[in-house]
């Protein structure tokens, strides 16, 4: 296709051709993940243990209900410490298999965003596993009339996992909203518009996604959702301004 009226490395490939590059590289990846995999499962009993005392802050014991609990449970932290250790790199294959069809503001934008996106992700995962969910843990792990809580170490790891991602997620969104509104695809008006929508299919989302029938992990996850999003309407303001000033000059 002529540069002119398409992307600039745009070209005209069969079908088979475009699928034999996404499979090669979804085959690296799957490749990286597996090797991430096994080097974090050598050590992943430790790393329980130390998520464990670090969620809890008292002797509360792991308990496997299945033969197969405990080396599932290994398997999914090995596969959580690969997933956000190797997310740079799964992102960077999908980037180049996209960025022949993509116009330079496209491409643009996807260069400052993803980065940056990265960051945020670190920043929120580190703030539900360090901050959010020791206290809510702690606070509801307690015994209760010489009660003592008996926990699945796989249930309860899948539980924090998701809560963590999906806080990693919610931090995406001022980062998403400040690029989009700076490249013009957003206003902060648009997002107002759209907010209850969102608190509603993010509710929706973690009723299903979380499992918790006391409603902790929803409230927490729609609470992160909810102060992002609003974070995001400002941000998206600022960028609003920035980009009247320029057009001025």
């Amino acid at each position: 296709m002529d540069g002119k009226f398409g992307p600039p490395d745009d070209v005209d490939m069969e079908l088979t051709e475009h699928i034999a590059e996404l499979r090669s590289r979804l085959v690296r990846i799957v490749i990286a993940l597996v090797a991430g995999l096994v080097v974090v499962f050598n050590f992943s009993d430790k790393l329980i243990g130390m998520l464990w005392k670090h969620l809890f802050h008292t002797d509360i014991a792991m308990v496997a209900f299945s033969p197969t609990e405990w080396i599932m449970a290994r398997l999914a932290i090995s596969l959580a410490v690969a997933f956000v250790v190797l997310y740079p790199y799964i992102i960077y294959e999908i980037y180049l298999f996209a960025k022949p069809g993509l116009y330079e503001h496209e491409r643009k934008f996807l260069r400052i965003f993803l980065p940056f996106s990265y960051v945020l992700f670190l920043v929120g995962v580190s703030l539900a596993l360090f901050i959010i969910l020791p206290r809510v843990y702690g606070l509801f792990v307690r015994g209760y009339l010489g009660a003592k809580p008996f926990l699945s170490v796989k249930k309860t790891l899948y539980g924090v996992f998701k809560v963590a991602l999906v806080f990693g997620l919610a931090f995406q969104i001022p980062a998403l909203s400040a690029v989009a509104a700076r490249l013009g695809l957003v206003n902060a008006k648009w997002l107002k518009e759209k907010r209850i929508i969102v608190y509603i299919a993010v509710f929706l989302l973690a009723t299903n996604v979380t499992l918790d029938f006391t409603g902790i992990s929803q409230l927490i996850v729609l609470a992160a959702v909810i102060f992002m999003y609003e974070v995001s309407i400002h941000v998206a303001k600022l960028m609003e301004k920035e980009r009247m000033i320029e057009n001025k000059n």
